[in-house]
């Protein structure tokens, strides 16, 4: 089991996709390291990948996760090729293409002990 979770985010303006969702309240996070076994990638299309992690939350995660979904809303109304998807911390994937805030709520308590 890992003590983060990681949020994979790919498409046009990726990375500043990606200092957006840590700016998001409540989410402490960071860029993963290129020395990490996932780096930042550009694809051959051109589209660039971002990885980072959360490394601890700050409040309830019911909030945090209402504010994941208004962020990645805000996000694919402006770039349809975006997309990003959340790991938990015991390694279950979800896509926030439809995930629900109960669902990213339960990923994020997997940060708690």
């Amino acid at each position: 089991m890992s003590n983060s979770i990681a949020i994979s985010i790919d498409g046009p303006g990726a990375r500043e996709a990606l200092d957006e969702f840590f700016a998001i309240a409540g989410i402490v996070g960071q860029p993963w390291l290129a020395e990490q076994p996932r780096p930042v990638t550009r694809d051959g299309g051109g589209l660039l990948e971002v990885v980072g992690r959360i490394i601890g939350i700050v409040g309830t995660t019911v909030p945090i996760a209402a504010n994941i979904i208004k962020w990645y809303a805000n996000r694919k109304r402006t770039e349809r090729r975006f997309h990003a998807e959340i790991e938990d911390a015991q390694g279950n994937r979800i896509s926030l293409d439809d995930a629900t805030p109960e669902q990213i709520a339960s990923a994020l308590q997997t940060l708690q002990p």
